[in-house]
């Protein structure tokens, strides 16, 4: 009889713990990143400073990105980049720095030199937009 129940027992948990399934957990919320190259003529100088801005144009960056989602910029001086500085951040002779708002990103460069402000070189701008679940 015991051996009868053992048999059961054994053939009950075999049958059990094959009938699992694993589960998959895909990211409905996937990010997008834009890469853009920004030449010295692209800034404009802020009137009255050593600044300067580049206001980029982002169609993707809507109401929900801005409420609920991140933005994050980072440069490269590369035209085949190696390395992104995640900004804001003082690189060379300039002070970068970034904010957005619907439908733009603008990046910001002050020239730190001492000298005649000059715009930034040619350089890679990268913007991400990582969409997020309201927390609040």
């Amino acid at each position: 009889m015991k051996r009868i129940l053992l048999a059961l027992l054994v053939i009950g948990t075999t049958i059990g713990l094959s009938s699992c399934t694993k589960e998959y957990i895909t990211n409905s919320l996937p990010g997008v990143s834009y890469v853009y190259t920004v030449s010295p003529g692209d800034w404009q100088r802020v009137s009255g400073t050593n600044s300067f801005v580049r206001e980029i144009a982002i169609s993707n960056l809507d109401e929900r990105y801005f409420e609920d989602g991140h933005v994050s910029v980072a440069i490269s001086y590369d035209t085949a980049p190696t390395v992104y500085e995640i900004i804001p951040a003082e690189i060379d002779d300039y002070s970068f720095s970034a904010n957005y708002s619907i439908g733009r990103v603008r990046v910001y460069a002050k020239d730190i030199s001492g000298l005649a402000p000059v715009a930034p070189a040619k350089l890679l701008v990268k913007v991400v937009l990582t969409d997020a679940e309201i927390g609040n």
